[in-house]
């Protein structure tokens, strides 16, 4: 059974938002958010998480579940790990999880 990651946006005031996360990520920080997110996926998920993220274009919704919801396709997901060639050919993250 597959891991889904789902990510939907909705606009919203950046006054509502807090802590700015910082400017866009590197291929190294890609790397290591898909090895964080394959440890989280490995060792701590159960059967779903629900998360919410506050950003200055409105919240970002994240469900990591162990089952895809009804009407989506195993195909309509992007297979982030084992981390995807052009971040291990180009030397960037740290693909052994520790």
């Amino acid at each position: 059974m597959g891991v889904g990651l789902v990510l939907s946006t909705h606009r919203w005031h950046s006054a509502e938002m807090g802590e700015h996360p910082g400017g866009p990520l590197t291929d190294a920080e890609v790397a290591t958010m898909f090895r964080l997110v394959a440890r989280f996926a490995e060792h701590d998920l159960d059967q779903w998480d629900n998360w919410r993220l506050n950003t200055s274009y409105g919240p970002v919704y994240i469900n990591v579940s162990r089952a895809l919801a009804p009407g989506w396709q195993d195909d309509d997901f992007t297979p982030v790990w084992p981390l995807l060639a052009r971040f291990k050919e180009a030397g960037r993250g740290d693909a052994s999880g520790g």
